[in-house]
C-alpha cells in the first residue's frame, strides 16, 4: 500500500463536504513522521530564503505532499500548526463575533521539506480563520475603491449571494463555502461587496440545508434501508468509507446541501445496525430446520 493510499484512509473526513480538521491533519504528519523515520522539526523555514515550490489544495492534497516527501525529502519534516488566539477584541464587525467559538482550535497548518536545495511548502487554513482575516482587516473594511453607492453594493452582494447559492458546490460543501465562494468570485469585486455576499449566502444556505433535513429526519429508517442496497455502501471496507457514502446519499436529497455530521452519523448507525440486524436474521434462517 503506498504512502498515498494510507494517508488518505487516515484523512477520510477531509473530503466529507462541512468538515474540516486541521488538527488531524497535523496528527497525520506526525505519523507520517514516525512510520518515514524523519525528524519532525517544529518551525517553517523563511519561505523567501533561496529556492522554493509553494503548494496548497489546489495543487494537491496532504497525502500527495507526504508522498512527495517520502519520496523526494530526506531526514526532516517541517510541521507548523497556529492556534487561533484572538485575543481582547471589542467592536467586531458582523460575523466576526460568531467566529470567537473557535477560540483554541488550530487555524493554519505549514508542512515543508527540503529537496536537492529547493524548499517544498504545503499550507492549508481553516475556511472559518479565513472568514476572520477578512472581516477583521481595517484595510478592508471599507471596500476596494469605497467609489460604490450604498444601494449599489447590496444591490451586487445580493445579486453575488444569489449566484453562489446556486453553485452546487457551495451547496454541498459547508466546511469549505469561504474558500469555494473565494475561488468563484472576480478578484476586481469590491471587498465589502464579496464580503456581504458569502456572508448572505453562508447564513441563507445554513437556513434551507436545516429546513431540508428537518424534514429528512423522520425518514431515517427508511433512508438507512435504502443506503444499505447502494453500491457506494456494498463496496465500502472501512467506517469512514461507508460515513462518506451516507453523505453523498443524503446531498441529493436535500436539495444539494451537504447534511449535519449529526445527521450524517446517526444514518450510519441506523444502517449499520440494520445490516447487523439482516446478517443475524438470515443466520438464524439458515439454522432452521
Amino acid at each position: 500500500m503506498s504512502i498515498v493510499t494510507e494517508a488518505r484512509q487516515g484523512l477520510a473526513w477531509s473530503s466529507v463536504p462541512g468538515m474540516e480538521n486541521l488538527a488531524e491533519m497535523a496528527d497525520l504528519v506526525t505519523e507520517f513522521a514516525a512510520r518515514e523515520h524523519l525528524m519532525i522539526v517544529p518551525a517553517i523555514p523563511a519561505a523567501h530564503d533561496g529556492p522554493q515550490v509553494q503548494l496548497g489544495l489546489d495543487e494537491m492534497d496532504l497525502p500527495e505532499f507526504l508522498e512527495l516527501a517520502g519520496k523526494l525529502g530526506g531526514g526532516a519534516i517541517y510541521l507548523q500548526s497556529v492556534r487561533f488566539e484572538p485575543g481582547e477584541e471589542e467592536d467586531l464587525p458582523d460575523g466576526a463575533a460568531g467566529l470567537l467559538k473557535y477560540e483554541g482550535h488550530i487555524s493554519r497548518v505549514t508542512v515543508a521539506f527540503a529537496a536537492g536545495g529547493v524548499m517544498h511548502f504545503w499550507e492549508d487554513e481553516a475556511s472559518w480563520y479565513v472568514r476572520w482575516e477578512v472581516l477583521t482587516d481595517p484595510e478592508n473594511s471599507h471596500g476596494a475603491d469605497g467609489r460604490l453607492g450604498d444601494e449599489e453594493r447590496a444591490r451586487r452582494a445580493g445579486e453575488l449571494a444569489a449566484a453562489l447559492l446556486a453553485d452546487p458546490k457551495f451547496r454541498g460543501d459547508r466546511g469549505n463555502r469561504w474558500r469555494i465562494a473565494q475561488q468563484a468570485i472576480s478578484r476586481d469585486t469590491d471587498d465589502w461587496v464579496s464580503r456581504e455576499a458569502i456572508s448572505q449566502a453562508g447564513d441563507q444556505a445554513d437556513r434551507m440545508a436545516q429546513e431540508q433535513y428537518d424534514q429528512i429526519e423522520g425518514q431515517l429508517d427508511t433512508l438507512a434501508a435504502e443506503l444499505l442496497t447502494s453500491p457506494a455502501w456494498q463496496q465500502a471496507r472501512s467506517a469512514a468509507a461507508r460515513k462518506q457514502a451516507a453523505v453523498r446519499f443524503l446531498i441529493p436529497r436535500a436539495d444539494g446541501f451537504s447534511p449535519p455530521a449529526l445527521m450524517r452519523d446517526e444514518l450510519y448507525a441506523r444502517a449499520r445496525d440494520l445490516a447487523k440486524a439482516n446478517k443475524t436474521a438470515g443466520l438464524d434462517r439458515e439454522a432452521s430446520p
